[in-house]
């Protein structure tokens, strides 16, 4: 099994995370020695072959981390407050404002004041699946849960929003 060794100053035990598309990285204490270091990894053997597995499925996006958070976050506004624009014409739901977030397990949200809240990562994936989430979101300015009229909501402009959502599901908002 290949991975990365990322030695750490401030690590205080080893830690094994497997990114999307099965990208293996080892955080050691910056002192650790390499024979304790694959003692470690045959230890998790079992496990990191599952994870592996699992990560596989996942498409990786070219993104992850505050550095580039930081680095795209106004391209993502600019491009969510045009895509939110386009599809709002059709709705003309009221939202009080558009954040754009390092969020690592959602796409987007919608509170209940009526902010909509995205995922710099967007501006990364596919536009139709972008556009889906934007019109998720917006749909849950008229219906804030997923019943059969909120599900209706977004058919309206997107019909065949069941098969984005699929595809949606084999990216990770980031790692």
């Amino acid at each position: 099994m290949e991975y990365t060794i990322k030695r750490s100053r401030r690590a205080k035990y080893m830690r094994l995370r497997v990114h999307p598309g099965g990208v293996v990285i080892l955080t050691v204490p910056y002192a650790s020695e390499a024979t304790a270091i694959q003692q470690f990894v045959s230890r998790q053997a079992e496990w990191l072959k599952w994870a592996v597995r699992k990560m596989m499925q996942y498409k990786a996006l070219p993104v992850s981390g505050r550095r580039d958070y930081l680095k795209f976050k106004e391209d993502a506004r600019s491009f969510l407050h045009e895509r939110v624009a386009y599809w709002n014409a059709h709705y003309n739901f009221s939202f009080r404002r558009i954040a754009i977030k390092n969020t690592s397990r959602t796409w987007g949200s919608c509170s209940k004041k009526g902010n909509l809240n995205f995922s710099f990562s967007l501006l990364f994936l596919p536009k139709e699946l972008a556009d889906y989430v934007v019109v998720h979101e917006l749909s849950h300015l008229a219906h804030p849960n997923h019943s059969r009229s909120f599900w209706a909501e977004i058919a309206k402009t997107i019909p065949d929003f069941q098969a984005r959502r699929q595809e949606l599901k084999r990216y990770m908002p980031r790692s």
